[in-house]
């Protein structure tokens, strides 16, 4: 018959507690409760964002924008292309709208639901001696990846970019993005 070594034990003891007690500065999991309220701090910072970009603040927006892509954009240069933009958003409720949002970190959200767009340039129709200007209005269903950044919740400035109309692309090339 063999005795086990009284080391060996100890060893086996410390295995256990390892597993069976959290370790002092390990994140926690993350209650129900912490979930919805991280989720709704990070709707009601996109909807803030939202205002800014419907009211065209484009200095005050790009302090909205995550740090990875303030690199890549002076805010000069951003304010002057928001001003080339091809489409703005929708007014009131037709701004965001069936909103769900999914917490994937405690520093990253998903806010996903329809955006109301409208088109700056207008249609002209004529009919009976008369002349009709309309814009074009669209909803579009898209989801964010808003992000906490030094307080604040950000998202990629570049898809503001993109889904205002502004193509930052030259013929023949393309723009590199490190990201």
């Amino acid at each position: 018959m063999r005795r086990w070594c009284p080391g060996l034990g100890l060893v086996g003891v410390l295995v256990v507690c390892l597993f069976a007690r959290p370790v002092p500065g390990l994140a926690q999991e993350l209650t129900p409760n912490d979930l919805r309220q991280i989720a709704f701090a990070a709707q009601r910072g996109f909807e803030h964002i939202l205002q800014l970009w419907k009211d065209q603040r484009f200095a005050e927006l790009y302090e909205f924008g995550t740090f990875a892509s303030q690199v890549d954009i002076s805010p000069e240069a951003f304010a002057r292309y928001m001003s080339y933009s091809t489409r703005t958003l929708e007014c009131c409720w037709l701004l965001f709208q069936h909103v769900e949002s999914r917490v994937v970190a405690p520093d990253t959200v998903y806010v996903k639901g329809r955006v109301g767009f409208k088109n700056k340039e207008f249609l002209v129709l004529r009919g009976q001696h008369r002349f009709l200007a309309r814009g074009f209005a669209e909803q579009e269903t898209l989801t964010f990846a808003v992000r906490w950044e030094e307080a604040r919740w950000r998202i990629d400035l570049f898809r503001v970019l993109d889904l205002s109309g502004v193509s930052l692309e030259v013929p023949g090339s393309f723009f590199y993005r490190p990201y």
